[in-house]
């Protein structure tokens, strides 16, 4: 893509951010619920990380749900994103991220885009900022940025709108990773230590500790906890 040159400095606007948050796992591990849904405080992880980009200054959110569309799209509606629905009874992770590619052209071609799991219970608004920063700030060489932690890449992932249409012209067992491995010279990997982005939720231990990090606030799951749909 190009020899490294300074940062945008003509003046000119940046594209926009849109966001989408992948939130069509199964949620097997932890006992067939959905992730996005369980709550702290009250409030689901969904509400909460859509309310987080909205403060962080994103254009528009959107969702990619699969299966638990009874138990999401209430969420979803509430929260002022827009679904993304999978008709795939057991989307993968490179599913979902083309879905998401592919709506975030055809809705938001001239944005780029901030794409980020839905299970990441601690990151919030302040955690945004500064990878939004960085990413106005970057080389013009660079089409992708994410965090890492401790040497563990994290989310979210923002990407430019050329790395999208890039992505999405790759064959369709091909994801946004796959590229990055193609093309290392237009991945900035931002290193922080804020474990937010880095912290998931897979197992019940995962809950277990989640509701140690934000004592005394309640980590619950909804009731009744439904199976998916598709099952």
């Amino acid at each position: 893509m190009g020899p490294a040159q300074k940062g945008n400095t003509s003046g000119v606007a940046p594209p926009p951010l849109a966001a989408t948050i992948l939130a069509a796992g199964l949620g097997q591990r932890l006992g067939w619920r959905a992730k996005a849904t369980l709550q702290i405080d009250g409030m689901s992880l969904l509400e909460r990380l859509v309310s987080a980009l909205q403060q962080a200054g994103m254009a528009a959110e959107s969702v990619v749900i699969g299966p638990y569309r009874e138990q999401l799209l209430p969420l979803i509606e509430r929260s002022g994103a827009l679904a993304l629905t999978h008709r795939l009874a057991s989307p993968s992770l490179i599913d979902s991220q083309r879905l998401a590619l592919d709506m975030h052209q055809t809705r938001f071609g001239s944005h780029d885009l901030l794409l980020v799991l839905a299970d990441l219970p601690l990151l919030g608004a302040s955690d945004m900022a500064p990878l939004v920063s960085a990413w106005h700030q970057r080389a013009t060489s660079v089409h992708a940025l994410m965090p890492l932690v401790d040497g563990t890449r994290g989310h979210p992932l923002l990407l430019s709108r050329h790395a999208v249409a890039q992505v999405a012209a790759m064959p369709r067992h091909l994801g946004v990773r796959d590229w990055m491995k193609q093309n290392p010279g237009a991945v900035q990997p931002l290193s922080m230590a804020n474990p937010a982005y880095v912290t998931d939720l897979d197992t019940p231990d995962d809950v277990i500790r989640l509701q140690q990090q934000v004592h005394p606030l309640p980590v619950l799951w909804p009731s009744p906890c439904a199976q998916p749909e598709d099952r």
